[in-house]
């Protein structure tokens, strides 16, 4: 079977996964999600964090936020530009965001652009992924552009329940360096 089709039938599985899951779960795996990820050696070190602002649907990622910004990080976020690019603007409180491309809040128009170089640590959303860190995204395309530019510590966090056994890959596909999910810190090996 060919990878787009099966990737197509891993986001319907995890999507069917998603909505059978209770409210108190997505909670309480976000917020040990949340404890793992700024407890991390490369999280306190870093300078610049850039990191997705999270829907409803996924890992919450506000509390990460307020940690880095109490942390005295810069934290950028992504703004999605013309024909699947996107770029890392700089917010430094809530009212920096309104609400952009397909419903996501973005960066204001005026907010910095951090250039992909500059980025110690990249906080990476997903539908699902593997233990060897593939990646099932939404289909678009945005993060494995931008990754491709990024020299930052990556790392995906995903809700243990909606893991997958294997994530079909392709050679565009961008991994992560480690995964967080409710049960702990997983390095993942080339």
């Amino acid at each position: 079977m060919d990878k787009k089709l099966r990737k197509k039938q891993c986001r319907e599985e995890v999507r069917k996964r998603l909505e059978s899951l209770p409210k108190e779960y997505h909670e309480k795996a976000s917020q040990k999600i949340s404890e793992f990820l700024c407890g991390m050696e490369v999280f306190q070190k870093a300078g610049s964090i850039f990191c997705f602002v999270s829907t409803p649907t996924e890992v919450n990622t506000r509390s990460i936020i307020q940690h880095a910004w109490s942390g005295g990080k810069q934290v950028a976020v992504p703004r999605c530009l013309e024909k699947g690019q996107m770029e890392a603007c700089v917010i430094t409180k809530e009212e920096d965001l309104e609400e952009g491309k397909f419903g996501i809040m973005e960066p204001k128009a005026g907010c910095k652009v951090l250039m992909p170089e500059q980025i110690d640590l990249i906080v990476l959303p997903c539908l699902s992924c593997d233990k060897k860190g593939n990646r099932l995204g939404y289909g678009g395309g945005y993060y494995d552009r931008y990754l491709e530019k990024c020299t930052g510590v990556r790392v995906v966090i995903c809700r243990e329940k909606l893991m997958l056994d294997e994530i079909p890959a392709e050679s565009f596909d961008q991994k992560g360096d480690f995964l967080i999910t409710e049960k702990g810190i997983c390095p993942i090996k080339g």
